[in-house]
């Protein structure tokens, strides 16, 4: 059997994380959320993958390369404009007996497990309390009845994760639903007679907002084995944090895990690194700073004294002393849709060089190669590229 990763879109609604990089690149537990669906997949024997991308697919295919380090056997397929998950299937060809994925969701092995066990024609479908987002799907005795793009409920229902079973059938129909300008699969899915359902409790996540990312990196987290490499001082580490080569962990800093902290890091003395922060390669992090909840992703410098909770920070970006990225309750638009979040902080895309001082609000947006000056205090989110002093 044969798997289909769709890995061509951008991920608008994560910019700016995504300025730079497909969504599928982005990094939770220190590992592109895209590794983990191919982890997924080689772990129920399935090697043969095929790669659709399209946005950024240098860095997608410069890191999964033949796939031979993931034990799979990658090729790649370019969909050059990104009109829907329909039409970047379709670009495959036709092919027999295969399954479909996004490769921008943590997908668990059991999802691949139960949905490959599955007849063929067969969706995988997950309870869940936001089908705003995802729409519903109804099913009766094992079969769909309709499928909703978009439904608003406040209760849990059945949605569509993405992934299913199918046969080249599938490919007719696609075919026809395209002259008809229909470029997204859930529409085309409907039109196939006795769709099957397989309703699982596997592990599934998507992140549709970048504030989401943190529960994808505090789900990743669960599974942190305790590894301590590198060259660790008289610090303080409690519980599973792992440790990559070539690290120091200066005197005094206490860590407590759920934590991953990635190869050729230093952390300074007494900073404080609170459970569900992953910490990627390269990453500088001075005296006495604090971090929780978040995601510092390779190369950026954190200097001392700053402080950060429920965060995300880019590749590359620099934050100064004494630099604060608060959280709280925030309510904001993005792409016509209203984010409502509790306990969030600021987003800061890459290369952003943040002065000494300054505090960034909750829910506040950071365009990368953006630079802010000393001791500012922003409550509106920025530009990328733009000059704040």
């Amino acid at each position: 059997m044969q798997a289909v990763i769709l890995a061509a879109g951008e991920g608008k609604r994560l910019r700016p994380l995504t300025s730079s990089m497909p969504k599928v690149m982005i990094p939770v537990g220190n590992k592109p959320i895209m590794e983990y669906v191919v982890n997924a997949l080689v772990k129920n024997n399935i090697r043969d993958i095929i790669m659709v991308v399209g946005y950024h697919a240098d860095k997608v295919k410069r890191y999964f390369g033949d796939g031979s380090q993931f034990g799979a056997n990658i090729k790649y397929i370019h969909q050059e404009k990104q009109l829907g998950t329909a039409h970047a299937l379709y670009q495959v060809g036709k092919i027999d007996d295969f399954i479909v994925l996004p490769g921008d969701n943590i997908i668990g092995e059991k999802c691949i497990k139960d949905i490959i066990s599955s007849d063929r024609n067969t969706i995988l479908v997950v309870y869940s309390e936001r089908a705003s987002k995802y729409g519903s799907v109804e099913v009766k005795n094992g079969v769909v009845m309709d499928i909703k793009e978009k439904y608003q409920s406040v209760n849990e229902c059945l949605i569509f994760t993405g992934v299913g079973h199918f046969d080249s059938m599938i490919f007719d129909l696609i075919k026809k639903a395209l002259s008809e300008e229909i470029y997204d699969l859930p529409p085309i899915l409907k039109t196939i007679n006795s769709l099957k359902a397989k309703i699982s409790s596997c592990p599934w996540l998507d992140a549709v907002y970048p504030w989401d990312l943190l529960e994808l990196n505090s789900n990743v987290l669960r599974s942190t084995s305790r590894i301590l490499s590198g060259k660790i001082e008289n610090a303080t580490i409690l519980g599973n944090v792992s440790i990559g080569e070539g690290s120091v962990i200066s005197a005094g800093a206490y860590i407590k895990g759920p934590v991953k902290i990635g190869k050729n890091c230093f952390i300074g003395p007494n900073t404080v690194i609170m459970p569900d922060t992953s910490i990627g390669d390269g990453t500088k992090i001075g005296a006495f700073a604090y971090i929780e909840n978040s995601i510092i992703m390779d190369g950026a410098i954190i200097s001392e004294g700053a402080y950060i909770k429920n965060a995300v920070v880019g590749k590359a970006s620099v934050l100064g002393p004494k630099s604060v990225l608060l959280s709280g309750n925030f309510s904001k638009i993005i792409n016509g849709n209203d984010v409502i979040r509790k306990c969030g902080g600021p987003v800061i895309g890459h290369r952003v060089n943040i002065g000494a001082g300054t505090v960034i609000n909750p829910g506040v947006l950071i365009g990368s190669d953006a630079s802010i000056g000393n001791m500012k205090e922003i409550w509106y989110d920025v530009e990328p590229k733009a000059r704040v002093r």
